[in-house]
């Protein structure tokens, strides 16, 4: 591990009262995040070999502040045949969370809150991210073990998405700071997701439904073709016969759709490095494959967004085992929440 490409914790964030974090090993963090996902080439926040985190439990919700260094999380088949019935609205205040679900994938920055189905496969990868989640449990609001939802990315300048910042300011605000009138009302937040939610599944015109259709034809395009140097947004354009406005708002979210390819091809080969492991020649196949024009181009890639070459990333255990919290259920009681969805398999009251 290269301790001096590891960046500090913002000075006092971990003793302010608005977050409390306290710092956890690599063990302990990833048994805290186990009942989700599983942690692969895990780089702590700080050099003693830490992250920070602060979880509690309000009602039938759970929820955690959390301040992370690199690291690659994976939600694998395996984990999928033990439900955990949960959904996650997530909030990042600086750094960014790479989101790779099988109908869509994405980069979280600020700015953004994301709601997420923790039942689903997915891969994870965060950078220097200092954020929150809540978890709600899936009956709460409705949904079946079965139904499938799609992930959301909300703009916090938008309606729904000051909405729910209002909710996650609540959440996680102590409650002696607050009139009772202004104390944190799960009902509300249920009632915003649910109405997210639904809008995502139910277009409002035929002219929505053609634009979500065709921005899933374009992102299956990109998929498909990550490794072709020559996949631009001119190339895009022509084939779907769009102008380069109607293709930006399309992508807006995301940077714009130059941006958007560029983060699939370091997310998809960072993966590819992982799960295939580094030798002799290995970072110039996987920067080929992944459409980077050079080595050096892929290295400097990496090194910009996690803060270290691929192949320090990767150095360590391949898969953090994690350690059991049962008999510490009052340090974190996130991870007892989860046990308690998972074993009861019923609302939490």
């Amino acid at each position: 591990m290269q301790t001096n490409a590891l960046s500090p914790l913002p000075q006092g964030l971990h003793s302010d009262a608005n977050w409390r974090l306290t710092p956890l090993s690599i063990a302990d963090w990833a048994a805290v995040w186990s009942p989700i996902a599983e942690m692969l080439a895990l780089h702590p926040r700080n050099e003693d070999g830490t992250s920070f985190w602060h979880g509690f439990v309000q009602g039938r919700l759970a929820g955690a502040k959390f301040a992370t260094g690199c690291q690659l999380v994976q939600r694998s088949k395996r984990l999928a045949l033990t439900p955990n019935g949960a959904l996650a609205i997530q909030h990042v205040s600086s750094g960014s969370i790479a989101m790779d679900y099988e109908s869509r994938s994405f980069v979280q920055r600020p700015g953004y809150i994301s709601i997420i189905d923790l039942t689903r496969t997915f891969k994870a990868s965060y950078q220097h991210a200092v954020g929150e989640i809540i978890f709600i449990p899936r009956e709460l609001l409705g949904f079946s073990q079965s139904d499938r939802i799609e992930p959301a990315l909300i703009a916090t300048d938008s309606l729904q998405g000051k909405m729910l910042a209002e909710e996650l300011y609540r959440f996680f605000k102590p409650k002696d700071e607050f009139g009772d009138e202004h104390l944190f009302d799960a009902n509300t937040l249920l009632h915003v997701v649910n109405s997210i939610l639904s809008s995502q599944r139910h277009p409002s015109s035929d002219r929505v439904e053609w634009w979500r259709a065709r921005n899933a034809l374009i992102r299956a395009h990109i998929e498909e073709n990550l490794g072709d140097l020559s996949l631009l947004p001119a190339e895009i354009c022509n084939k779907f016969n769009l102008s380069r406005a109607t293709l930006y708002r399309m992508f807006e979210v995301d940077g714009g759709v130059r941006r958007y390819i560029q983060d699939r091809r370091l997310y998809a080969a960072v993966w590819d490095l992982a799960e295939g492991g580094i030798h002799r020649g290995r970072l110039t196949e996987v920067a080929e494959r992944w459409g980077f024009s050079s080595n050096a181009n892929f290295n400097r890639a990496v090194k910009t967004v996690f803060g270290m070459p691929p192949g320090a990333l990767f150095r360590g255990p391949a898969l953090i085992i994690p350690s059991r919290l049962e008999h510490r259920q009052g340090e974190f009681p996130v991870h007892a929440w989860f046990a308690r969805l998972q074993r009861e398999k019923v609302l939490i009251y």
